[in-house]
């Protein structure tokens, strides 16, 4: 396996980190998110929102990508940041103290099996504790068994917590998977 760099994300990788998005999108959940929604990511659209959100002085995550080796080729992407569930969803966890949120973590098919998407999270992690957390937490879509072996793998522990991601419809039941930092 290959070393990754991984780097902050800047405005200029909208559009691979736009590809990413899109390819992570539909290899990961086709057969938990409606075909729909999937079928009508569109790559302008997805650039354009990336560009205006890694171009937000106030956005509160920290978004950074993993490239490949020999090249600016961006493999994944993901964010951290302070928690932006409810309380209720929060409040669940026995302390949230010093929690952060690993907010997204995508990689391009071509890529799983690579080792990017460790040095990825890693790097994440490491980017939670830069900004003063001791603990984190992620949701991921109920059926995304990979995902869940993959942060598994990783030391991050399966909770009992879930609630309804409504940001698509239909809404998409997801567990959360906690983390320390220490």
């Amino acid at each position: 396996m290959a070393d990754f760099r991984v780097r902050r994300a800047r405005v200029d990788d909208a559009a691979q980190i736009a590809e990413v998005h899109i390819a992570a999108w539909t290899a990961a959940y086709r057969g938990i998110m409606a075909d729909e929604i999937l079928d009508s990511l569109n790559l302008d659209r997805q650039t354009t929102g990336w560009a205006r959100n890694l171009g937000e002085e106030s956005n509160p995550m920290s978004t950074l990508v993993a490239l490949e080796p020999a090249e600016d080729r961006v493999l994944g992407f993901g964010g951290v940041c302070p928690p932006r569930d409810s309380a209720e969803v929060l409040g669940r966890l026995p302390d949230t103290a010093g929690l952060g949120q690993l907010a997204a973590i995508n990689l391009h098919p071509d890529a799983f099996g690579t080792g990017a998407g460790a040095d990825l999270l890693h790097a994440l992690e490491e980017e939670l504790r830069a900004m003063g957390f001791t603990r984190a937490y992620l949701m991921v879509a109920e059926g995304n068994e990979r995902a869940m072996r993959f942060y598994a793998k990783h030391g991050w522990h399966r909770t009992e917590i879930t609630h309804v991601f409504d940001g698509v419809s239909p809404a998409v039941p997801e567990r959360m998977f906690t983390v320390d930092l220490g």
